[in-house]
């Protein structure tokens, strides 16, 4: 499987599967425990080491608060392959009764770090991110937090989760100015698909946007990109046509994305790949540095995401599916 680097706050390198396996409902809901860890060990055994999840993952589920970290915990001690694996987990999101509700005071990081190693039963986290930004709280009081959690071992790096770039850089500056940790990765939307943050149902989350690419290509911050495949779009739209495209997904269905579909399914016949693998090779295969954290459901979407490291796509074709 293809990989990528991030630092980390020692000044090495963390090496991850350019696909991330994101386990955000594994274990509790929508993926029984049985079903995830088939999934997990089928990534596992075709060379996959990164898992995403969160500690705000499956709270809206009566009695799910935890369990996404918990299942990957229990499943990483049952395999005995924690050497082997990247955890990224996230804290600082609002509580899930009220999603602006600001938890980014030094005490909530705290809490949640150390409550997400509790329930993990893990000593340290490979990648800690921020779920969410709150510019009312200077980013110095933000990066101080973290620094001391770094500097402790909880966390071998840290990166932010749905921030600007803007506020991404702002915070790097402290950073390098009083002699604290960088964050060294984003995650943010960003896909093959056009994403608007004006056309999402959450306005907390943050979309790779026109000039933010060029931004973040100049910084040299590597991207971690949930919702890659943008909830299955163009296989939808393409393979079912747009009376399938519902829920989260029509935040997605615009005049660009009707466009570039053609696009997306001339380059699948060409290249004898489907439109699911595509849009992960789009991440794997970009100029910037970037992962694509996958929330494959059954072994067949787990397979069909996979096969994308059988795409090779070069800048050219990456323009084209773009212009």
């Amino acid at each position: 499987m293809k990989t990528g680097k991030i630092k980390n706050a020692a000044g090495g390198d963390i090496e991850l599967s350019r696909i991330v396996l994101g386990v955000g409902n594994y274990g509790f809901g929508r993926t029984p425990r049985d079903e995830a860890w088939k999934l997990m060990d089928y990534y596992y055994e075709q060379g996959g080491n990164t898992f995403d999840t969160g500690r705000v993952y499956v709270a809206w589920v009566k009695g799910g608060a935890s369990q996404s970290e918990k299942n990957l915990g229990d499943w990483i001690r049952s395999r005995g392959v924690r050497k082997n694996v990247n955890v990224i987990t996230k804290g600082g999101h609002p509580e899930w009764r009220d999603i602006h509700y600001s938890r980014l005071a030094p005490e909530c990081i705290e809490y949640d770090i150390r409550t997400s190693l509790a329930v993990m039963q893990m000593e340290t986290i490979d990648i800690y991110l921020l779920h969410r930004d709150d510019e009312k709280i200077p980013v110095g009081e933000i990066m101080d937090a973290l620094h001391e959690h770094v500097e402790e071992g909880l966390c071998k790096s840290i990166g932010a989760s749905n921030w600007t770039l803007k506020r991404i850089l702002e915070a790097n500056e402290y950073a390098k100015k009083n002699n604290k940790t960088p964050f060294t990765s984003s995650s943010i939307q960003w896909t093959l698909a056009d994403c608007r943050r004006q056309d999402l149902s959450d306005m907390t989350c943050v979309c790779m946007e026109p000039g933010e690419y060029e931004g973040y290509l100049a910084a040299g911050i590597p991207v971690i990109s949930y919702t890659s495949q943008a909830n299955g779009f163009f296989t939808k739209l393409i393979e079912r046509g747009e009376e399938a495209i519902t829920g989260r997904t029509l935040a997605f269905l615009n005049d660009v994305n009707r466009e570039r579909a053609v696009k997306v399914r001339e380059v699948c016949d060409k290249l004898g790949c489907t439109p699911a693998a595509l849009s992960v090779a789009f991440i794997e295969e970009n100029e910037l540095n970037g992962y694509a954290v996958i929330g494959s459901r059954t072994m067949e979407q787990l397979r069909d995401s996979l096969s994308s490291d059988a795409v090779s796509l070069d800048g050219e074709t990456i323009n084209y599916l773009l212009s």
